[in-house]
């Protein structure tokens, strides 16, 4: 491992143990470097900003691969590993959450978009206005299911990610059925 992987790791476990004792708004660098030992010079040869350190968590622990080798058959199982894997660091995600949600946002939006794009182009018939279509639907469940699982974080994720993810895949698979039937009527 390189010592660049070990610095970025250090620091992001730092923040992960800071956001446990108190809100993530009122977390330093000073805070941050001194928890790891580190001096501010390393954590800024890395990050610029708290928020870039935060954004580099999210992207590597949650978003990094989940849209690799997804498909209409298995887009439910990323979206359920995806929350499986916030309520590990349930305290982190709720409590950053709370704080900052745009960076979230931002990468659950676009992973989101991608899933539900594949699901819905292999959902749909076959005619010339799919893509046009599957992207309306994609862009609608996007924000609908972003929408819920940073609300589902927020409230302490009282509710399985198993549940979560049940209940986002019925509403989903109900309304396919909708979209076939608006796409072949157009």
């Amino acid at each position: 491992m390189s010592t660049s992987t070990i610095t970025k790791s250090a620091l992001c476990n730092a923040l992960k143990e800071l956001c446990a004792q108190k809100d993530y708004e009122k977390i330093s660098i000073s805070e941050i470097t001194g928890f790891c030992g580190m001096n501010r010079q390393s954590f800024y040869y890395h990050f610029q900003d708290k928020e870039e350190l935060l954004s580099y968590i999210y992207y590597n622990e949650l978003f990094k691969n989940i849209t690799r080798g997804v498909n209409y058959d298995n887009w439910n199982e990323r979206l359920e590993g995806l929350l499986e894997n916030m309520q590990k660091d349930k305290t982190f995600y709720s409590n950053t959450l709370r704080s900052n949600e745009k960076t979230f946002e931002k990468y659950l939006y676009q992973s989101m978009h991608r899933l539900f794009l594949r699901f819905f182009y292999h959902a749909v018939a076959n005619t010339r206005k799919r893509s046009e279509k599957a992207k309306f639907f994609a862009d609608f469940y996007s924000h609908g299911f972003c929408g819920m699982i940073i609300d589902w974080a927020k409230q302490g994720m009282k509710i399985s990610p198993h549940t979560v993810m049940l209940q986002m895949k019925e509403l989903a698979f109900e309304n396919v059925s909708i979209g076939k039937g608006f796409i072949e009527n157009l």
